[in-house]
């Protein structure tokens, strides 16, 4: 069993109310996230793996990285199949939609507020696993990275870290469809700030997945709304080429 971590029970009462695998409640003024042990099928299960790993995987990532101080939500409550993190803003890839009506230069700034943590993340050691814009919160200059379920100690490493790089840009990349304002000063402000060689890092690691690019010339001819992650590859490998 997991012991139960609350400020305040009546939110962790609320939590426990909610069955969906990710659910948004508000408590007292302010909103939280709960998160559930997803239930997978059988083919997603073989696919995907286990899913009670992965939560608490994450689980145990969120607790560890908050107290080395990383920028990790907190786990305000939780028990044996849940756990309840606060509302850390509006996610990047809202952001660069422009979901609330975001200036130009809001934009840039959350986006180089971004490259800057994931320095910092960098220099301290750490590496996320799979840094996508959906995965990175931004609110006030505040950047939080969430959902840990691809987190592995294993990989506090440089090429852990260069591969964040690489998933990062390539995840943008695939958003926006093309090189953007944004992410080109998200990439200047990272070279700015990198710990120790991370870019030559991860420059090497993206040169090295150039075989990805002439096994996938196939699909990324198909329509875009059906292979916008394939059409982002050569993107990603020109961009790491410079």
């Amino acid at each position: 069993m997991v012991a139960m971590t609350e400020t305040d029970p009546r939110l962790t009462q609320k939590a426990q109310a909610c069955t969906a695998r990710v659910s948004k409640l508000e408590h007292q003024g302010q909103f939280y996230w709960v998160k559930r042990e997803e239930k997978l099928s059988l083919r997603l299960r073989l696919q995907k793996g286990a899913s009670a790993s992965a939560f608490e995987r994450e689980r145990a990532a969120l607790h560890q990285l908050a107290k080395l101080r990383a920028p990790v939500p907190a786990i305000v409550a939780e028990g044996p199949d849940f756990f309840v993190i606060p509302d850390q803003g509006a996610s990047l890839d809202a952001i660069l939609r422009g979901r609330n009506n975001e200036t130009p230069d809001l934009k840039a700034r959350a986006f180089a507020d971004t490259a800057k943590a994931l320095a910092d993340l960098h220099a301290q050691h750490l590496s996320h696993g799979r840094p996508s814009l959906k995965d990175i919160c931004w609110q006030d200059g505040r950047v939080t990275f969430i959902d840990f379920e691809n987190y592995n100690p294993a990989r506090n490493t440089l090429q852990g870290c260069a591969r964040d790089v690489v998933m990062f840009f390539f995840n943008g990349l695939a958003f926006a469809g093309r090189p953007v304002r944004e992410l080109e000063i998200a990439r200047d402000t990272y070279r700015a700030h990198d710990p120790g060689n991370v870019w030559q890092a991860a420059q090497t690691f993206a040169r090295r997945m150039r075989w990805t690019n002439w096994l996938t010339k196939p699909i990324q001819m198909r329509p875009e709304g059906k292979a916008k992650e394939f059409k982002a590859i050569p993107l990603t490998l020109a961009w790491f080429a410079e």
